[in-house]
């Protein structure tokens, strides 16, 4: 009876461990974004408090210096480990670089504002308003970056009717 229990449970850790690795490998980029993204908004941190508060920048300034050091970080990481399957080759880096700092330029007006509200109206600390600043813009950051670098084979509607379709026909059978 115990070697049958041990069967089970032996069975039970080899299908969380195969689930386990599909869910990593089905979202590889995102783990990669996450693990390079911490890292970008750390770059970004560390760089505006040195401004901030160390050389007494103004806020707008040391928000914006950081934003492209950690921006111009974030751009390589993404480029060089974070998108690395179904890769856009159609375009060049020039164009990819355009692209990705003209979202990012987006998301420096809720960053600038979030920083403005969080410092100079409600009077919180700079480091805690800067890391709920970095994790609100990194949401918003890995929706448009992927676009940037990898290929689009179909609009979001073309795979919604993809997906309508394919729940039609498996719901016929």
């Amino acid at each position: 009876m115990a070697k049958k229990n041990q069967d089970v449970v032996v069975s039970d850790e080899a299908n969380i461990r195969k689930l386990g690795q599909k869910l990593v490998k089905r979202h590889r980029n995102l783990w990669a974004y996450m693990f390079f993204g911490f890292l970008a908004a750390l770059i970004n941190t560390v760089a505006f408090m040195i401004l901030h508060q160390w050389w007494h920048s103004a806020m707008v300034i040391s928000n914006t210096a950081a934003f492209i050091i950690s921006n111009l970080a974030s751009f390589f990481f993404n480029q060089k480990a974070v998108f690395t399957n179904n890769v856009d080759h159609d375009h060049s880096e020039w164009h990819k670089l355009i692209v990705f700092f003209t979202y990012r330029i987006i998301s420096l007006i809720p960053d600038t504002l979030i920083m403005l509200v969080g410092l100079s109206w409600l009077h919180l600390n700079a480091l805690l308003v800067k890391i709920i600043d970095q994790v609100l813009v990194g949401i918003f950051n890995y929706l448009t970056t992927r676009s940037v670098f990898q290929k689009q084979e179909h609009t979001m509607i073309e795979r919604a009717k993809m997906r309508l379709q394919a729940h039609k026909q498996k719901a016929d059978k």
